[in-house]
């Protein structure tokens, strides 16, 4: 059964229409205004999807009218069996990505604030036990059959795409759904075809994490992905020990203890907290009296490439942007502005977003990239806060939908900065920005803490920043580094002074990020670190770089919430023990190691605990609470 539900509205009336049983022959709507088929084209044992849907009526829309979904069931294609476990992955950057048991909970923050800045805006996470939407793609693993099913959107398309699940108690699957979302005014001519992408469904037998991998392959293969270099960005960035506090003295220092502790570190970037306010990226503050252009100067003189950090989409109300053109603020309904996010750090009241349709809006991303790459000299972006341009607002072009607004500001910015500008997205809705961006970060912030405050868990929000939850979500989505972008895990703080982390929490985040290979920056008052971190530091940087050239596997995810080893086909494995209990570790390896010794990166001593069958390639090894080892598997 292949139903599809059309959900639109005609000023605040809603509707829904529905096409049963859509087949390769074209059926019509119950409202006799839409046409729909779906055609199933196998290519190996995969299938893709492609609907096709069509207003039929002999006349236009009414006035007010508003397409908001497509939800198309595909109950034919349910797994069999039971004990399935979902992953589920996130809508942006900072959305945790993680695997749950069919009767877990899907909650959203109890605070709307938190809600839009973190997820979807459009998924309502309902928390009905074994009810899930999962973006863009999801995963669902049986381990008593060894069996699965991937079901996602196989290429760069147009509108975006959330998964619906839902699995009883004993994890059967009973529902399977794609939700199209349009939330748009299309223009839409008697016999108009309405855009719908193309699914790919990947059933498959044995270990899920190679066929995530297979999954990325294949959008990218589908997408047009910017030139990466061979040398994946490391370097220092001020956020995570400075925050907005940082000056020109502050920056200039941190440069001159960089080049004097010869860390090999190719970029040097700077925060935020230079600008006058969001939105007046042109305008420094009093603390950098000499400019932008002058710090990016200093940078070069010492050997190192110049980055910045912008939040391009968002406004402050005292911006000149907002007090010169409220008209190319995205409006809600009433006429209001739309908040994008609250951030205490930027000053009482919200932060608002631009409207990235209107043609003031298209002059100001003009002039403010164009000001810093080709007059203040900056090959180095860092575009923040991104899923702003795709919150719901009356906007100068309703034509388009979200996705689209945002994938034209993308293309826009991208061709004023031109291909060899490096752009690191961040807060960035991960499949929609495929094709965009050299870097892009995979998580939340990381923090000088492990685990979320008790005041994010007692607000329910499974996305609240730590950097046990951004280490998960490097590992569960580490197999886009190198087929979508360089992954940016955040950055590695290794610091004592100012970090409640423990030195075996600190080498667990140094173990993810440097098997990873992506990205790696550090984010500690280098003026002050201690000897010991330095050492840990450059060792970190040292195994980065022999990661940086191949995508890896993370272990486990549907074992543990966090996965608990990941493998570099540079032939190295990352294992560690995330929990205060000390734990007898199993490990299935994909690969048959030539180096059985077992030889701890870290401490260059022999893991005596460790075990290999090799009939099972299966590793065990006892590890107390927190540890970590990396391996070099002679691979």
């Amino acid at each position: 059964m292949r139903d599809a539900i059309i959900s639109y509205r005609v000023f605040d009336q809603e509707f829904t229409s529905t096409i049963k049983n859509l087949t390769e022959q074209a059926s019509i709507s119950d409202c006799n205004k839409f046409k729909g088929a779906i055609s199933v084209s196998p290519k190996t044992k995969n299938k893709f999807l492609q609907t096709h849907f069509n207003w039929i009526d002999d006349k236009r829309p009414a006035i007010g009218f508003h397409l908001e979904t497509i939800q198309v069931s595909l109950h034919d294609f349910l797994p069999l069996g039971t004990d399935f476990k979902i992953l589920q992955h996130g809508y942006q950057s900072w959305s945790y990505s993680a695997t749950y048991e069919a009767k877990a909970k899907d909650v959203s923050p109890r605070l709307d604030f938190l809600r839009y800045s973190q997820e979807n805006y459009y998924s309502n996470h309902n928390g009905i036990p074994g009810n899930f939407l999962s973006e863009s793609f999801t995963c669902l693993y049986s381990k008593s059959s060894n069996t699965g099913l991937l079901l996602g959107v196989s290429l760069e398309s147009d509108p975006g795409v959330r998964i619906s699940v839902q699995l009883t108690d004993d994890g059967r699957v009973e529902g399977l759904s794609a939700i199209f979302d349009y939330h748009n005014t299309p223009n839409l001519k008697p016999k108009s075809k309405i855009p719908s992408p193309e699914l790919v469904i990947i059933p498959f037998q044995g270990a899920p994490e190679p066929i995530i991998a297979q999954y990325f392959d294949l959008f990218a293969k589908n997408t047009t992905i910017p030139e990466l270099n061979k040398k994946v960005p490391t370097g220092w960035c001020s956020w995570y020990y400075y925050y907005t506090g940082i000056s020109e003295k502050i920056i200039l220092e941190n440069l001159r203890a960089i080049k004097e502790k010869k860390l090999p570190i190719q970029f040097f970037q700077v925060d935020d907290g230079y600008q006058r306010t969001i939105g007046d990226w042109l305008t420094t503050n009093d603390k950098f009296s000499f400019g932008m252009k002058a710090i990016a100067d200093e940078i070069k003189k010492e050997g190192y490439q110049p980055g910045i950090w912008l939040a391009p989409f968002l406004v402050r109300k005292d911006s000149e942007f907002f007090q010169k053109y409220p008209e190319a603020v995205l409006k809600d309904d009433s006429g209001e502005p739309v908040p994008a996010l609250w951030n205490p750090l930027w000053g009482k009241g919200y932060t608002y977003c631009l409207d990235l349709t209107h043609p003031r809006s298209k002059e100001f991303l003009t002039k403010v990239f164009k000001t810093i790459t080709k007059e203040w000299g900056y090959p180095y972006l860092k575009l923040d806060f991104l899923y702003a341009g795709l919150l719901p607002g009356q906007v100068y072009d309703p034509s388009l939908t979200p996705q689209m607004r945002y994938k034209e500001a993308l293309q826009l910015i991208r061709k004023i900065v031109g291909k060899d500008t490096f752009l690191l997205g961040c807060g960035a809705p991960i499949l929609p920005s495929v094709g965009y961006f050299q870097g892009m970060r995979i998580s939340c912030d990381v923090a000088p803490f492990w685990k979320p405050e008790l005041k994010r868990r007692l607000l329910r929000d499974k996305n609240a920043l730590c950097t046990q939850k951004a280490l998960v979500n490097d590992l569960t989505r580490a197999s886009m580094h190198r087929k979508f972008w360089f992954n940016d895990p955040d950055c590695l703080l290794v610091r004592k002074k100012k970090n409640s982390m423990t030195g075996k929490q600190t080498r667990i985040m140094a173990s993810v990020m440097a098997v990873s290979g992506g990205m790696l920056l550090v984010s500690d008052d280098m003026t002050e670190l201690e000897e010991e971190r330095l050492a840990l530091l450059e060792k970190t940087i040292q195994l980065s770089k022999l990661c940086q050239s191949k995508s890896p596997i993370p272990i486990g995810i549907f074992e543990n919430e966090f996965p608990e080893a990941l493998y570099n086909p540079n032939g190295f494995l990352g294992i560690w023990n995330p929990s205060p209990n000390k734990k007898s570790m199993q490990i299935n390896l994909p690969i048959q190691p030539k180096n059985l010794k077992w030889t701890n990166y870290w401490t260059d001593k022999i893991e005596e605990s460790a075990v290999w069958n090799s009939e099972t390639k299966t590793l065990t090894l006892e590890m107390l609470p927190f540890e970590s080892a990396v391996f070099d598997l002679g691979n």
